[in-house]
């Protein structure tokens, strides 16, 4: 239940707190370093909490590393998928979920240590808030100023926006040209990195390996949607930019006095955690 006061994440944007989180992901059962036990069932679990500021609409899990003859019904790479909301808190996955895959029975013959991987995936958007100085005549404009970083606020992702910078063209007597340069970076950890947002359904547990990952970039500004196309990262690099770039605008949709307005930039990417744990099968 939302408490008073407290805001729904997805009121992003334009209300963005900031952040560098996703979804987190853990293997509760088996518990790292606990016990099963042979001629028994045993059920692998995964708890999702989505703790930045973007819903998942089609994430995987997908779970990997038990030996076929050992475990009867979970083996080789098996997957489920799963959402997450964060615009219903009445919702039952609002925030957090849980996936749980069907009981698989321990052999008698199994023993001693065993590994088990989970790989979780999902779409993802980040935004990043700007305030556009927008004059039909820049070069003498006083009351605001196309220098400098734009950027208000970039939204909790494992990708975030670091600048926006900006550049405005007088294009005739009433239109200009627009251009936001856009800078982004990854956070990710050792375990987790960037994907192609096609691999984020997929049901293969080992991803191959690519040269660069695309990150699908859109401007908002008046509330229109304009393309920008693809931001690459290129392999091993944790930085990319791309600029986006809006033709011919109206300047009378410049109100009055009005000379600084706000948008966002929206970055759509796939993204990957991986967990594993060891636990030991006994037999009584």
């Amino acid at each position: 239940m939302e408490e008073e006061g407290e805001l729904i994440p997805t009121t992003c944007p334009p209300d963005c707190a900031g952040g560098s989180a996703g979804v987190i992901s853990t293997i509760d059962s088996p518990s790292d370093g606990g016990n099963v036990y042979g001629g028994e069932q045993f059920a692998v679990s995964i708890g999702l909490h989505d703790r930045g500021e973007s819903s998942v609409e089609d994430g995987i899990v997908c779970v990997t590393g038990l030996d076929a003859d050992l475990f009867s019904g979970l083996y080789g790479c098996t997957c489920q998928s799963y959402y997450i909301e964060l615009d219903d808190p009445d919702d039952p996955n609002f925030e957090r979920t849980r996936i749980d895959f069907p009981s698989t029975f321990v052999s008698r013959e199994a023993t001693g240590d065993q590994r088990l991987t989970a790989y979780t995936r999902y779409r993802y958007t980040s935004y990043g808030i700007f305030e556009a100085c927008l004059t039909g005549d820049p070069f003498e404009e006083t009351a605001c100023s196309v220098e400098g970083n734009k950027l208000v606020v970039s939204s909790s992702g494992p990708v975030e926006v670091t600048s926006i910078t900006e550049e405005l063209t007088p294009v005739g007597s009433n239109a200009v040209t627009l251009r936001m340069n856009v800078q982004a970076r990854v956070n990710a950890a050792d375990n987790e990195k960037l994907i192609a947002l096609d691999d984020t359904s997929s049901s293969a547990c080992v991803l191959p390996v690519e040269t660069f990952t695309n990150v699908a970039v859109s401007l908002v500004l008046f509330g229109e949607s304009h393309s920008c196309g693809n931001m690459k990262f290129e392999q091993g690099e944790d930085e990319a930019e791309i600029t986006c770039r809006i033709e011919n605008l109206d300047t009378q949709l410049f109100i009055g006095e009005q000379k600084e307005y706000q948008g966002w930039v929206q970055l759509e990417y796939g993204f990957q955690n991986i967990q594993s744990i060891q636990f030991t099968v006994l037999q009584e």
